[in-house]
């Protein structure tokens, strides 16, 4: 094996941030047990509640989400079996030869998920966790070894790019019969995320972070820890089935035309939704159906199917354990009435010109502790939209605010990394430097925005 690959540099703000990261960022699942406890003392000493009606609000709130709950976890289930099937391992594969130097690598994989978390998040965890492996052990093989904790911040930080045709909040104000269409109707998706100043938006941040990786990889120091690492993973190839099958049961098993027929009428019934309805018709059931369909024609048959489903259930364990306590933060902030209160507080304060750029800042700030879109838009958008309208504000770009807003605190709010950082065995406080310097520059290019074109 070639020698190793390794940058000895001075000490810098980001090997400073990692140091103040190893000592006091906590991991996933401590940390949102600690908002559990401040947003209820929050909640004790800010509204009149008590402390048992405080607990049985955390109670109502636990399972308010079912529903979003396992929308949520399909989208991560189905998005991971796309990038397990075998024809887009190989393309996988392919393009993790290509970079001939670590600059090259990072930068390939930066552009590679800011591009699949655009189109869709699920695909950007499952391309980070899939395409992130087959990257580093390629590359390992030609004696390169990746910045372990870099590859992971990217494949969590660029979850920003989801302001996309596939966002949560945008896309649930796009479907008939949401929660608020009395109040402000249905907002097509093409009239908020596939608009010009979101377009640019998207397109300056992408350029941005190519600047910022490259001087992250520039400065970047590999760790003997992170060496051992690279070193334990594999990426291996689905082998082609050669094996006679005798029995009836293991033939139907292994049989994939019915299979590939049922996923590709699937297909057709979502082309068929889209072209009636227009894109803007585009919801989560629908992005879902359209992932499980595609999953069906791309493995080969039903038990390679769920073998990849099983490995796929390993991913949405860290959200399935913690969801539950992030709702009740949401019981908490909703039938308090402390969400009410701050939301208000901050609408109030708020001026007609900048009331865009406020909604993006409290929607940033409340993501910290509730950080769903979906739940925090049902905690937010019935004040939020109300006042838009009352102050002429564009709806549009108030509900470009709160998108962005959610989605720019997701990248120093380990809720969304927990999967990718599963499938890498690292911690959050291993990455936590990047993605407050992602997070950093993210929220001063979308702050320009909201104060200077989407007012």
């Amino acid at each position: 094996m070639r020698e190793r690959e390794r940058d000895f540099v001075k000490k810098d703000v980001v090997t400073t941030l990692s140091d103040w990261s190893e000592k006091y960022i906590p991991d996933a699942f401590p940390l949102v047990l600690i908002l559990t406890l401040i947003v209820a003392v929050f909640s004790l000493f800010l509204t009149e509640s008590t402390i048992s009606s405080i607990a049985l609000n955390w109670y109502d709130g636990f399972w308010g989400m079912l529903t979003f709950t396992i929308q949520v976890c399909l989208l991560m289930f189905t998005g991971y079996m796309v990038s397990d099937a075998r024809p887009v391992k190989r393309v996988l594969k392919w393009l993790a030869k290509i970079p001939r130097n670590r600059i090259q690598a990072v930068l390939l994989f930066l552009v590679f998920e800011e591009i699949l978390y655009y189109l869709h998040f699920a695909l950007g965890i499952a391309g980070a966790i899939v395409m992130g492996k087959a990257l580093i052990v390629e590359q390992r093989k030609k004696g390169i070894y990746l910045p372990l904790n870099m590859i992971v911040a990217i494949g969590c930080f660029c979850l920003v790019f989801q302001a996309g045709p596939t966002a949560g909040s945008p896309l649930l104000v796009a479907s008939e019969g949401h929660f608020l269409q009395a109040v402000i109707g249905v907002i097509p998706i093409t009239e908020s995320m596939l608009t010009l100043p979101m377009i640019c938006l998207n397109i300056l941040m992408a350029i941005a972070y190519v600047v910022m990786c490259f001087w992250f990889v520039k400065n970047y120091q590999l760790t003997e820890d992170e060496a051992r690492m690279i070193d334990g993973y594999s990426y291996e190839m689905e082998q082609p089935d050669l094996q006679r099958y005798e029995t009836i049961s293991e033939r139907v098993n292994h049989f994939p035309y019915i299979q590939i027929l049922i996923g590709i009428v699937g297909l057709g019934v979502f082309l068929a939704a889209v072209a009636k309805n227009g894109a803007g018709s585009i919801s989560l059931n629908l992005v879902n159906f359209l992932f499980l369909m595609l999953a069906l024609i791309l493995h080969k048959n039903p038990a390679a199917m769920s073998e990849s489903a099983r490995t796929a259930i390993t991913t949405i364990s860290g959200v399935l354990l913690q969801y539950p306590f992030y709702a009740g933060i949401f019981g908490i902030l909703q039938y308090s009435g402390l969400a009410a209160l701050l939301i208000e507080s901050f609408v109030t304060v708020a001026s007609p010109r900048l009331f865009t750029f406020i909604v993006f800042v409290f929607s940033a700030l409340l993501n910290m502790v509730v950080p769903s879109g979906g739940s925090q838009f049902i905690v937010e958008a019935p004040y939020i939209m109300p006042a838009a309208i009352d102050m002429g504000k564009s709806l549009a770009y108030t509900l470009n605010a709160f998108t962005l807003g959610d989605l720019v605190t997701n990248l120093i709010q380990p809720f969304w990394a927990i999967p990718v950082l599963a499938a890498f065995g690292i911690k959050f406080k291993h990455i936590f430097p990047y993605c407050f310097i992602a997070f950093l520059v993210a929220f001063i290019i979308i702050s320009c925005f909201f104060i200077g074109w989407m007012y």
